[in-house]
């Protein structure tokens, strides 16, 4: 769900709307192929995009589950497999998880000998 600004070409030169749109786009990379976790809770969930501001979305968990405090700092981005028994119940959910793995860091390149 992508929703428009009211007036595009005024969001543009907008500098308030540049920096929130900045943070969105830098969340949005940060959870690309990735589950997330809430603090430091074990329970891993499913992302999606939900609505924010100006017609922006930001990452949260796919099942709704929600959080205090402001977010910044509160999501975590990981290569876990979801085990939120909402989001497993969930198809849309589900479509949205991503297949995890517990090691999330890849393999380096060693040269061969």
């Amino acid at each position: 769900m992508t929703m428009e600004p009211l007036f595009p070409q005024a969001a543009e030169q907008d500098p308030l709307y540049a920096a929130l749109s900045s943070v969105a786009r830098q969340e949005a990379a940060r959870f690309a192929d990735r589950n997330l976790r809430v603090r430091r809770s074990p329970v891993v969930h499913a992302v999606r995009m939900v609505p924010w501001v100006s017609g922006l979305t930001m990452p949260a968990p796919a099942c709704g589950q929600g959080w205090s405090g402001a977010g910044a700092g509160e999501l975590h981005p990981v290569a876990e497999t979801v085990n939120c028994g909402h989001c497993r119940a969930s198809a849309e959910a589900r479509a949205a998880a991503v297949a995890g793995d517990q090691a999330s860091q890849p393999q380096l390149p060693f040269p061969r000998q």
